[in-house]
């Protein structure tokens, strides 16, 4: 199926260059080009789009209205800001309206990915099977108002500790879930910390943010079977050092802005699936684990057998509804089988791959071998990274040792 593509720019050569960009996808994406807001509104009203990217600064209608009008009349179509225009206040509603935002100049590799990952998400989301057994964007819980006050405090220049606390202090299971997390051994800390300033200054403000949406993901999808309660416990520890082991791997790799915090989310989440088997198909869950256990295939083919779906398809599908950045939720939707990514290069997905298969053996005494990966070599090889692993297998070892030391200790 031939996707749909708006551009919307009132530079020409702007509107020039991406044509070239695109020249060579003319056979899956049909582009079209204008030049004003009303111009876009206009074609759309007789034209399905599938993606709509527009620039912020634009005479008339600025990009950020346009997309306000879009997600009102058609809420299908996914919105994407590509802009040189960096004002806090501007990139605050840009946020808000848009699924993700693109600064330029923008490279055609980085363009031709984002929007191939869009295309890959909706190809999940609008998955029937998905939505029947998880529920649709009208059955699961939105993300708190909370979460997206702390994302654009923390987008502000002026932002700081005692400003982000003020924010988190107004729920108190949060602020009590954050400092349990900062006094767990994983930060091995050799003092109790009892004051959110100074937890939200060791943890980091990026590190903050995902922590508060996975006290969410965990909240919403609550885990009511005890026989559950290894995988469960499990689940969590590993959540943690895939996402620890997945920042460090970017870090490595000297990946810069905020890639390592996307490769630390998405090892964070890469199990949200796992929790969503447990939480909303019990029953099915537990014919998972048997047939694990009893069975050589691959733990993916399995939970098509039972599901109909793997866990990483159905933890894809909640962040995509959730409008979590592409690059995020792809880097869960496609974690087991990296190959199929458009990208030739280094981003969240090969991050969390590496550490999740690194960090996993075939199988652990509590829960077999349920969270087991192995490591796609040739996909490593496609995008020039099989050199790198030796150093990846180090930086694994090394945290192992150190978490295993603070719950010794």
């Amino acid at each position: 199926m031939t996707r749909t593509i708006l551009f919307v720019d009132d530079d020409d050569n702007i509107i020039n260059g991406i044509k070239r960009m695109l020249r060579k996808e003319r056979e899956r994406w049909q582009s079209y080009y204008v030049n004003s807001g009303e111009k876009a509104l206009k074609l759309m009203d007789n034209t399905a789009i599938d993606l709509i990217v527009t620039d912020m600064m634009m005479p008339g209608m600025t990009g950020d209205q346009l997309l306000q009008k879009v997600a009102d009349k058609f809420p299908s179509t996914v919105r994407m800001v590509l802009s040189g225009y960096a004002d806090d206040d501007a990139l605050k509603t840009a946020v808000n309206v848009s699924h993700q935002y693109l600064t330029k100049p923008c490279t055609p590799e980085l363009l031709k990915e984002a929007i191939a990952q869009v295309f890959t998400i909706q190809d999940c989301i609008s998955n029937p099977v998905l939505c029947d057994n998880i529920g649709d964007i009208n059955q699961l819980p939105s993300l708190p108002r909370i979460y997206q006050e702390l994302q654009q405090e923390i987008n502000t220049q002026n932002s700081d500790a005692h400003s982000i606390a003020a924010i988190i202090s107004r729920d108190m299971a949060l602020s009590a879930k954050l400092l349990q997390i900062v006094n767990s051994p994983f930060f091995g800390m050799q003092r109790k910390i009892s004051n959110l300033d100074e937890a939200i200054n060791i943890i980091g403000t990026k590190k903050l943010s995902h922590l508060v949406l996975n006290t969410f993901v965990h909240a919403s999808f609550n885990v009511k079977n005890k026989q559950f309660t290894r995988y469960l416990d499990y689940l969590t520890k590993d959540s943690l050092r895939t996402a620890e082991l997945a920042k460090q791997i970017s870090l490595a790799e000297k990946q810069q802005g905020d890639r390592p915090d996307q490769a630390y989310l998405g090892g964070l989440l890469h199990n949200l699936g796992l929790l969503i088997f447990m939480s909303k198909l019990p029953e099915k869950f537990e014919q998972l684990i048997q047939q694990v256990n009893e069975s050589d295939l691959p733990v993916a083919n399995i939970e098509k057998q039972i599901m109909g779906f793997t866990h990483s398809e159905a933890g894809a599908y909640v962040l995509g509804l959730w409008k979590i950045p592409p690059r995020i939720t792809e880097s869960i939707l496609l974690q087991t089988i990296p190959s199929q990514t458009d990208f030739n290069g280094m981003n969240a997905l090969t991050a969390v791959h590496a550490a999740a298969a690194l960090l996993n053996p075939p199988v652990t005494p509590e829960v077999g071998r349920l969270f087991s990966m192995n490591l796609d070599l040739e996909y490593l090889k496609r995008i020039n990274k099989l050199d790198s692993v030796a150093q990846w297998e180090h930086l694994a070892e090394k945290l192992t040792q150190q978490l295993e030391r603070r719950n010794d200790s």
